[in-house]
């Protein structure tokens, strides 16, 4: 297997850097000319059918014959890589994340992608990704050359917010949606909670927070350890050796010693079930979390179910919400601010307005301009045409069956049943995830976290180093698990507070020196 990858590998890194550069003249489609395109341009839970109409239409609006690979989500790293070893490669294809980036660009397995091609070929697209993140090429982006299309978050522009239990506030003075502001007013709950009987059992059986909890606290004081940061002097900088962590660890280990944080937390808060779920939060141990993004957190927007008036349960609670109302009970929940600490900071997790998805072409295409051009276009007309988006959202060319409604979006008609069983394969095809598109197709979510103050405060991308460095692969692993351990031990009491400076002077040995060297090499050529 390695012998074959060394000789792959060879092959491809003998294509001739001519071939790759841009002649913005040849990128012309013949639409007269029939073209084949393997599809990897997203990611599927299902094989799509040979004989899908919407496939069908696609092809015959684009003149286009079109093999849509699938691959099972849960192995699509290691499944694409046995094919592209095996000499498979798609045309257009979808990478899950920057190591995988890095990887195949160094690898020579994908071709630069020069901006002025995509500004020529796909304008209308071009204009709303600038327009919405105006660094989003930065994420396909490396040694100073593109290298593909980026996939944008419309989620991204909404950060974590905390929830407390608004029966135990409202013991403790919190009535009528107000929560704790600050990091100072949160302790001071935090104590309560603990302490002076929260759940009125008569027990001390209560905590304040739990490991998910830990993270706007940590970003109270400036990052969140497992991202990296811009610092004050407009460098990058992994939050986990951030100076403002220390007074972080100092604070949550006092916090453990007063008996605030749930000794389980090293074992976290999801266990078992949906990702997004609070378990300890859900039984009653802790009145304090930040699990989950906005949309597990939303309302139910049209009341519940009346069978008998046909109303209702249209657009149900999101999915941590859900379970949260059927255990603590909606009315006991409050979203809260993630709380600002001493010199004004604060922030919880961000998901970034562009993922560390990327959408490459094979080397293959180097040579094949209007190949790449036609792909393009496709890409261009679902991404910005909105009557194309909706047949390829609703997965029915039938949009004309659809009326639109404020609270649901897209709403089939009266008597309208789709036809065929075709599933749903939208991921697939709706490469670049129009923000603006997604937001008409779940209006009420997203005007509901408009009017959430909560979920715009600012928060921490996971996406600030969206590539792999060049050291990254030879030394990262043992760097996360030393902070981790190092973090635990510190909260825990295990190891004093200074332990951190060992740390981080450890973990700059380890590697991270030259990681960091290398993060800020890009960050600083884009």
């Amino acid at each position: 297997m390695k012998k074959l990858l060394c000789l792959f590998l060879c092959l491809l890194m003998a294509v001739p850097a001519a071939a790759l550069a841009a002649d913005l003249d040849a990128y012309v489609s013949d639409p007269a000319e029939k073209v084949s395109i393997a599809w990897l341009a997203g990611h599927d839970t299902d094989p799509v059918n040979e004989d899908d109409s919407i496939v069908a239409w696609l092809e015959e609006t684009f003149n286009v014959d079109l093999d849509v690979w699938f691959l099972e989500r849960e192995n699509y790293d290691e499944l694409l890589t046995t094919r592209i070893i095996g000499g498979e490669i798609p045309d257009v294809f979808m990478l899950q994340n920057a190591e995988q980036f890095s990887k195949y660009v160094k690898q020579g397995v994908v071709m630069p992608l020069p901006i002025e091609v995509i500004q020529k070929c796909m304008p209308e697209s071009y204009a709303w990704l600038i327009e919405y993140d105006p660094g989003c090429f930065n994420t396909v982006s490396y040694a100073g050359v593109n290298y593909g299309l980026p996939r944008v978050n419309g989620d991204g522009r909404f950060n974590y917010a905390p929830f407390w239990r608004a029966d135990w506030l409202a013991k403790f003075g919190y009535t009528d949606g107000k929560v704790p502001m600050t990091l100072e007013e949160c302790e001071e709950v935090f104590y309560k909670f603990a302490n002076e009987d929260p759940d009125g059992n008569g027990e001390k059986d209560t905590y304040a927070l739990s490991l998910t909890g830990m993270n706007p606290v940590f970003g109270a004081f400036g990052a969140l350890p497992d991202r990296w940061i811009e610092d004050e002097n407009g460098d990058l900088i992994y939050g986990a050796v951030y100076p403002g962590m220390k007074d972080a660890l100092k604070l949550l280990a006092k916090w453990y010693a007063d008996g605030l944080i749930d000794p389980e937390f090293i074992t976290g808060e999801n266990q078992g079930g949906y990702w997004a779920l609070s378990v300890p939060f859900e039984n009653g141990q802790i009145g304090f979390s930040s699990s989950g993004a906005y949309y597990h957190l939303a309302p139910d927007f049209d009341g519940p179910e009346d069978e008998a008036a046909g109303t209702g349960s249209n657009f149900k609670y999101g999915r941590t919400m859900r379970t949260f109302a059927s255990t603590v009970g909606y009315e006991n929940m409050v979203i809260g601010y993630n709380p600002v600490g001493p010199d004004g900071k604060q922030g919880g997790e961000s998901w970034g307005l562009t993922t560390d998805e990327a959408i490459v072409f094979s080397y293959k295409l180097a040579d094949q301009p209007a190949k790449v051009a036609r792909i393009l276009e496709i890409i261009n007309a679902i991404g910005s045409d909105l009557d194309v988006w909706e047949k390829i959202w609703n997965w029915d060319l039938n949009s004309d069956q659809y009326d639109y409604d404020d609270l649901l979006g897209w709403v089939a008609k009266e008597g309208y049943t789709k036809e065929g069983d075709e599933g749903s394969h939208t991921n697939m095809f709706n490469t670049l995830q129009n923000p603006n598109f997604a937001m008409m197709a779940k209006p009420a979510q997203y005007n509901w976290a408009m009017s959430m103050p909560q979920f715009q405060t600012g928060g921490y991308s996971n996406t600030m180093l969206p590539i792999t460095t060049a050291s990254m692969p030879n030394c990262w692993t043992s760097m996360e698990t030393l902070r981790q351990t190092t973090y635990i031990a510190i909260i825990t009491g295990e190891q004093p507070v200074d332990a951190f400076d060992t740390f981080v002077e450890s973990w700059n040995a380890m590697g991270g020196t030259a990681v960091t060297a290398e993060a800020n090499e890009w960050y600083h050529s884009k």
